[in-house]
């Protein structure tokens, strides 16, 4: 027999006065915005950033975000946070010089 799916009804945060919401995080010398690409500790895969909720009567702390390969979204503390994926750099040509 197929396993039922769980359907979770969906809360927004603004409905919890408690629970406040940050589109925009400082991480070390970096602004992290949402639709940036950001990492995590102990967890394989990159992540789009949402934004950051906080829970005041709680005092926790979270990042919800997107996995781009599989659309699920994931929420992790922000002490999990590794960092932001920057792009490669393409190694610079050198040219021939003769003498």
């Amino acid at each position: 027999m197929p396993r039922k799916k769980k359907e979770y009804e969906y809360v927004p945060y603004s409905i919890n006065p408690n629970i406040h919401v940050y589109y925009e995080l400082e991480f070390l010398k970096d602004v992290i915005k949402p639709g940036d690409k950001i990492t995590f500790k102990g967890v394989r895969g990159e992540f789009t950033f949402l934004h950051m909720a906080h829970n005041s009567e709680l005092d926790v702390t979270w990042i919800d975000c997107r996995n781009p390969a599989t659309g699920e979204h994931r929420s992790f503390y922000v002490d999990r946070l590794k960092g932001l994926v920057r792009a490669k750099k393409s190694r610079r040509k050198k040219q021939l010089v003769r003498d």
